[in-house]
C-alpha cells in the first residue's frame, strides 16, 4: 500500500530505546482529519514468532508446562518461539516442537498469521498445526519447559472455557485449531 493510499501517515520515527529484541520508537502521524498526533509510542519486535499446536493421531494435543516471570504464571501453552534471523516460520516451528517437547511432525499446517498486540506493537505471530508427531527425543529447552502433557480436545476445549489458557499465542492457536475442525 503507497503513502499515499494510508489513512494514518507517519510524519517521523524516533527510537527511543533498542535492543536485540524490540526497540521502542515514538512516532509521530497525521490523522485522516488532518491532526496531528505527536510522540505515540511503538514497540518495534525485531523478529515475529511461530507457535506449533502437535497433535496425535488420536487427536489428542501436546502442550508444554511453562513459567512466566513477566505475569509471574504458569500454565499449558503450545510449543512457541521467535523465528531466528534467516529461518522461516515452518523452520522456526518444527525448530521449537524439537526443542520444547522433543517430537517432531510428519506435516504441518499453515493455519495462518496475526498481529497480538496491533494498537501498540508490530508483533507477528504465525500458527502451525503438526500432525503425525513423533517422539525422537528429550526436550532440549529445559529452561523454559517444565513439563508436557498430551490432552484429549475435550480437555483442550475445557481448558480455554475455563481461563486456564492464559498465554495470548497458545489461546489464539487452539481457539484457530478448534474453528477450523483440527482439535
Amino acid at each position: 500500500m503507497t503513502d499515499s493510499m494510508k489513512p494514518w501517515q507517519v510524519l517521523a520515527r524516533r527510537t527511543v530505546y533498542a535492543s536485540g529484541w524490540i526497540d521502542m520508537q515514538q512516532v509521530d502521524i497525521r490523522l485522516p482529519d488532518g491532526q496531528i498526533l505527536r510522540d505515540i509510542h511503538l514497540v518495534d519486535y525485531k523478529h515475529a514468532a511461530s507457535a506449533v499446536v502437535p497433535i496425535a493421531d488420536d487427536g489428542r494435543v501436546l502442550l508444554i508446562d511453562h513459567y512466566r516471570f513477566q505475569t509471574d504464571t504458569r500454565g499449558w501453552e503450545a510449543p512457541a518461539g521467535k523465528i531466528d534471523d534467516g529461518e522461516t516460520p515452518e523452520q522456526a516451528a518444527v525448530r521449537e516442537l524439537r526443542e520444547e517437547t522433543g517430537h517432531r511432525a510428519g506435516s504441518l499446517k499453515y493455519l495462518g498469521r496475526y498481529h497480538p498486540s496491533n494498537g501498540s506493537s508490530n508483533q507477528v505471530f504465525h500458527v502451525f498445526i503438526a500432525r503425525g508427531v513423533t517422539r525422537i527425543g528429550e526436550i532440549e529447552d529445559t529452561n523454559e519447559v517444565i513439563g508436557l502433557r498430551w490432552f484429549s480436545p475435550q480437555a483442550v476445549r475445557g481448558l480455554i472455557a475455563r481461563n486456564e489458557i492464559l498465554d495470548g499465542l497458545s489461546l489464539t492457536a487452539l481457539c484457530w485449531a478448534v474453528t477450523q475442525g483440527e482439535i
